[in-house]
């Protein structure tokens, strides 16, 4: 049953593997032109119209390692995400906290006039994925008080804020764009949480 539920995740990482090696196709995954032309995140370029853009830089990648770690963080969290939530409401989460990311990042870039970026990776989506396990993981705390509730929740608010603490120390990674992430997340948790009470 794990096995058959998993597969939604398998696809999302395939799709990511297909997309890095078109990548390495086309001109190399660390080729500017490249990456621009199959959808990276340019703010600018996405308020004047190019909001396709929101949806493919999550499947572009810097690097083998890039595409590497999100890809194990994206198995072992997609899996969990998938078999809690069902298939339906793990995709609104995976692409609803993906877009999300990526549209605050967009308007929190316009706003500041801070536009000299170019954004691309999985990561935001997934960490909209730990943001819905925190909500499940809160719900559970929240009904059952039990000690093994608490220590999950306990184990992803620490997981999350070590993630934070490696992002301020590598420049190259967008702590912003993990941050949407993960609050779209948790909120679209939750919300799918109590209408499955409902």
């Amino acid at each position: 049953m794990r096995t058959k539920r998993a597969k939604i995740t398998w696809f999302l990482v395939g799709l990511n593997v297909l997309y890095f090696l078109l990548e390495i196709l086309l001109g190399g995954s660390d080729n500017i032109n490249t990456i621009y032309t199959l959808g990276a995140l340019v703010p600018q370029v996405v308020v004047q119209g190019e909001v396709w853009r929101l949806l493919t830089a999550n499947f572009l990648h810097y690097s083998w390692l890039h595409l590497f770690v999100n890809m194990i963080g994206l198995y072992f969290l997609g899996r969990l995400v998938e078999l809690k939530f069902g298939v339906f409401r793990y995709l609104i989460i995976y692409f609803v906290s993906g877009l999300g990311a990526m549209a605050a990042f967009t308007y929190f870039a316009i706003t500041t006039n801070d536009t000299d970026y170019i954004l691309l990776g999985a990561s935001g989506a997934i960490m909209g994925l730990v943001g819905s396990i925190t909500a499940l993981f809160l719900q559970n705390f929240w009904q059952e008080r039990s000690r093994i509730a608490t220590r999950r929740l306990q184990f992803i608010l620490l997981s999350i804020g070590l993630q934070f603490v490696f992002d301020f120390f590598i420049p190259e990674v967008s702590f912003l764009s993990h941050l949407f992430g993960l609050i779209i997340g948790f909120f679209v948790g939750l919300i799918l949480l109590i209408l499955s009470n409902l």
